[in-house]
C-alpha cells in the first residue's frame, strides 16, 4: 500500500546528482545491443557512421555474459568516489588510478551471483593488465566525447531534477513513491532499502539521466543509486500540470474570479450578473464562457431563463490537483516490475522500458 507521510521536513541520506559514468552506462547499453538501437533510434543515431564503434563495445569483453554491458565500470566509478563527477578527463584518470585498489570480493546485492561474479572477474583482468585497461578507457572516451558537449548543456537541467526529488523528499514525500520501481529485485529488496535509509544507515543517491529508459538500480558496498531519466519525469509533470494551468488562467483574471465567486453564493443569469457587475451583457457572455468551456460554472434552465451557477466539485478539484501537481507530485502510481531475467536485462539492473514515446534526446 503506498501512502503519503507528511512527516515535516527531513534530513537524511538522500542526495541526487548529475553522474557522467551513469548517462555512460546507457549509452554503452546502446552502442551494444541492436534491439536497443531498435528500440532508441535517436540514441542509436550518434553510431550512424560508426558501427565498428559498437563492434567494438559489443565484442569487448567476450566473456559468459549473455549481452553487453559494463556495470563494472560503474562498481569502478564507485570505488573512485566518481559516481558524480561531471567532467570526463577526471573520470577517465580516477578510474585509472582506482584500479589498482578496487577490492574484488565487493557485496553487490543489486545484482545476481552469476552477474557479480562476471563483474568481478572483469574488475581482475583489468588491474592485471595494464594495456586491458587503457584500451577499456579509449572505447569510453570514443563513446563518450561526441555527446559531452550536449550533455554539458543539458547539466543545469539534470541537476535541477535532482533538485525537485531531495526536496519532494525533505518535504516529507515517501520515498516508496519517489523511487520507480523498474525491476524485481529492487522491488524485492525496497522495504529493506527504505528502513536503512529512514533510520539513517544507508545512503542513497538519486541519479537523473539525459540518455536515459526508465530506470536504474545499482547497490555496492553500502551506497544504493537510483537513476532516472530527466525527460520521463518532465514529460510526466507536463502532462499532469496542463490541465490545471489552464484552468488557472482561466480564473487569473479578476472578474472571472470575482463573477466565479458569486455563482459560488448564488445562481444567476447573465444578465443578473450584468447589472451586478455593471458590465455590458457581451462582456460577461465572454467571461461566463471561459469559466464554462473549463468546467468551473454549469447552467440549468429554469422558467425560460439559463441559470449559471458554479461548479464546488470542479473548483475543489482544482484546488487539489493544485496542491498535487505542486506540494506533492503524482498520484500513488508506479510502473509496474519488469522482470530482470527477460531479454531486457542490462546488469545494475537497468531497465529499458519507458514511459515517453522517445528518450530526452528528440
Amino acid at each position: 500500500m503506498l501512502t503519503e507521510e507528511a512527516t515535516g521536513p527531513r534530513t537524511k541520506p538522500v542526495t541526487a546528482a548529475a553522474s557522467l559514468v551513469t548517462d555512460l552506462s546507457w549509452l554503452l547499453s546502446v552502442a551494444g545491443r541492436p534491439s536497443m538501437q531498435a528500440r532508441y533510434p535517436n540514441l542509436a543515431e550518434m553510431f550512424k557512421g560508426r558501427e565498428d564503434l559498437a563492434d567494438r563495445v559489443r565484442n569487448f569483453w567476450n566473456d559468459s555474459a549473455e549481452e553487453s554491458w559494463f556495470t563494472e565500470m560503474q562498481v569502478l566509478a564507485q570505488h573512485a568516489d566518481a559516481v558524480t563527477v561531471t567532467d570526463p578527463e577526471t573520470l577517465w584518470s580516477s578510474m585509472e588510478e582506482a584500479i589498482a585498489s578496487v577490492p574484488l570480493d565487493l557485496d553487490m546485492p543489486s545484482e545476481s551471483p552469476e552477474d557479480r561474479e562476471i563483474v568481478l572477474d572483469r574488475l581482475r583482468r583489468l588491474r592485471e593488465s595494464p594495456a586491458l585497461m587503457r584500451s577499456y578507457l579509449d572505447l569510453l572516451v570514443a563513446v563518450w566525447a561526441p555527446v559531452d558537449a550536449m550533455w554539458q548543456q543539458a547539466l543545469p537541467v539534470i541537476e535541477e531534477a535532482g533538485r525537485h526529488v531531495v526536496a519532494q523528499y525533505e518535504r516529507g514525500r515517501s520515498l516508496e513513491l519517489l523511487i520507480p520501481q523498474g525491476c524485481d529485485i529492487l522491488h524485492e529488496r525496497l522495504p529493506e532499502i527504505l528502513s536503512k535509509v529512514e533510520a539513517g544507515q544507508q545512503p542513497l543517491l538519486f541519479v537523473p539521466c539525459l540518455f536515459f529508459g526508465s530506470s536504474m538500480y545499482l547497490e555496492v558496498s553500502g551506497l544504493v543509486t537510483i537513476g532516472t531519466g530527466v525527460g520521463q519525469g518532465d514529460a510526466e509533470a507536463r502532462a499532469r500540470t496542463e490541465s490545471v494551468a489552464r484552468r488557472l488562467k482561466a480564473v487569473a483574471d479578476p472578474t472571472r474570479l470575482a463573477l466565479l465567486h458569486s455563482l459560488a453564493s448564488a445562481p444567476s443569469s447573465v444578465g443578473e450578473l450584468a447589472v451586478l457587475f455593471r458590465l455590458a451583457q457581451p462582456t460577461v457572455s465572454m467571461h461566463v464562457k471561459v469559466l464554462r468551456e473549463n468546467g468551473l460554472v454549469r447552467s440549468q434552465r429554469e422558467d425560460g431563463r439559463q441559470r449559471l451557477s458554479a461548479d464546488a466539485g470542479a473548483v475543489e478539484l482544482l484546488l487539489d490537483e493544485l496542491r498535487q501537481a505542486v506540494l506533492l507530485g503524482p498520484d500513488d502510481h508506479q510502473p509496474a516490475a519488469a522482470n530482470t531475467t527477460g531479454s531486457d536485462l542490462i546488469p545494475a539492473t537497468v531497465v529499458e522500458s519507458t514511459l515517453t514515446a522517445a528518450p530526452v534526446t528528440s
